[in-house]
């Protein structure tokens, strides 16, 4: 049996310190997205507690995560398909069986905005899989989330935020070893005349090693003129795209909200603490003096938590001794519960909110759907939604266009195609209005035109947000061809 699988190795380091503090930051945030943040939970828990009471806390609360709610339901861009404008013909790229479509782009642009909104920068692999004697996949596009942890970049001094050199860290079986190693995909056009492409052993160090091209990819490195990722005029690209939040002049911004992230880990800290008070300090605390309790047992005996204990339900009969040394009268009383676990929730359930709104929501924008008492509800309006989406289209529709023109020219290349590899114009789909919200849009701009203070394309903008005049102008044209033919 192979238990190579056993051995992963660690992953290694970057090359600088700062890198090397983005990378681990940035995993932070990939974790508590991916809901995998279990040890950073433990570990923030040990800050704040010590080791025997952290033992006596119980598993780690991981049911309420503001940090994912929240770019979770900001993420609505591509909730429907978004709808691409192009003067040429490119129905073989993005139409019904294009091979953007097939691809499944927009349905993992849903998974990738988030993570975008969340690490403030995500990559997007762009690949082909061209036509082979044996095909095991189909024939097309590749399109695959990277998040910056796992990647190196440079850019050049001109252009501080446009990579050109890209190194991403990813874990493969060797298939003559069977074991896992660390291996570096390299992408590298600062020299436009000598560009490269090739696989590289990692070092436990953090440095490139080995060059593996041929035994991961069946030939070696690519330079030069054997560079694949090219335009149709010769200039080579990265088959990555880097999406932002926002645009910085700067390659990253990995630590910008910060406070929601670091936030979000206090607050499941504190969903522990008040399940550990629900669970343990909610009635009262009963005590004996003078009195040994029969049928004790130990609890934790190996570490510093440990403790006497006696299971008890409602028909158990506790049974007491007197205990020799006292000399007075026994007694057996009872203190107070230690907190009022309904206080402790909305106490928790506020300081979520705080989180929330430290996003640049408003306290408005925040809503509850149920008891308001509970941390579980929160969501954002409607319009919040609306309002986001709007903000970001910009930045994601300018990373779109960048995307498909990739995309084009690696179907030009390799699949046969013959796509513009520039010019898309994205237009993204609103999310549905209430017909009190329609109809009140609806007479407003009616009210406008007739009063001639806006255009019949400033209307149609109006009405269908994020397209530009060009496009509202094409729309207007086709409706007046179609009324004048049916009507």
């Amino acid at each position: 049996m192979n238990n190579s699988y056993l051995h992963i190795p660690q992953f290694p380091p970057m090359p600088t310190q700062d890198e090397e503090r983005r990378a681990r930051h940035t995993a932070l945030r990939r974790r508590m997205l991916s809901g995998n943040y279990e040890e950073d939970l433990e570990h923030e828990l040990l800050r704040h507690f010590s080791s025997d009471r952290f033992l006596v806390l119980g598993p780690p609360d991981m049911s309420s995560n503001v940090f994912e709610q929240i770019t979770r339901q900001l993420s609505v861009l591509y909730n429907l398909p978004p709808t691409i404008h192009h003067s040429e013909d490119i129905t073989e790229l993005t139409g019904t069986d294009g091979y953007v479509t097939t691809a499944g782009l927009f349905p993992l642009m849903q998974h990738v905005q988030q993570f975008v909104l969340g690490l403030r920068e995500t990559f997007l692999r762009i690949d082909v899989i061209p036509h082979t004697d044996q095909q095991v996949f189909r024939a097309g596009l590749n399109y695959r989330m990277v998040t910056p942890d796992y990647v190196y970049c440079e850019a050049s001094a001109d252009f501080p935020d446009e990579p050109i050199y890209y190194r991403e860290y990813r874990l493969r079986m060797n298939p003559q070893t069977n074991e896992y190693e660390y291996v570096a995909d390299v992408l590298d056009i600062r020299d436009p005349n000598e560009p490269l492409f090739g696989m590289y052993r990692v070092g436990k160090d953090g440095t490139l090693g080995d060059d593996v091209s041929d035994v991961y990819m069946g030939h070696p490195t690519h330079k030069g003129e054997s560079y694949p990722y090219r335009y149709s005029d010769g200039t080579p690209f990265l088959p990555v795209e880097l999406y932002r939040a926002e645009k910085t002049g700067k390659l990253f911004n990995p630590y910008a909200c910060s406070q929601i992230v670091y936030g979000a880990l206090q607050a499941a800290c504190l969903q522990t603490f008040g399940f550990h008070i629900f669970k343990d300090c909610s009635y009262p605390q009963r005590y004996t003096a003078g009195l040994t309790v029969h049928g004790l047992s130990v609890q934790d005996g190996d570490n510093t938590a440990r403790r006497a204990t006696v299971a008890t339900d409602p028909s158990s009969i506790l049974m007491f001794s007197s205990d020799p040394e006292n000399a007075g009268q026994p007694l057996i009383g009872q203190f107070q519960a230690g907190a009022n676990p309904q206080e402790v929730f909305e106490t928790i359930s506020a300081y979520e909110y705080k989180i929330a709104n430290a996003s640049g929501l408003a306290s408005s924008a925040i809503k509850s759907s149920g008891d308001p008492r509970s941390g579980y509800s929160l969501s954002v309006s409607r319009d919040s939604q609306r309002e986001t989406a709007r903000k970001y289209a910009p930045i994601f529709s300018y990373c779109d266009s960048r995307t498909l023109g990739k995309s084009a020219a690696l179907c030009n290349r390799f699949l046969g195609t013959n796509l513009p590899e520039s010019g898309y114009r994205i237009q993204y789909a609103q999310l549905p209005q209430s017909p009190e919200e329609i109809k009140a849009q609806r007479e407003d701009v009616i009210q406008k035109m007739g009063a001639g203070l806006i255009s019949p394309i400033d209307a149609m903008q109006i009405l269908h947000p994020g397209i530009d005049e060009s496009t509202a102008r094409e729309m207007l044209l086709k409706i007046r061809r179609e009324r004048a033919e049916l009507m």
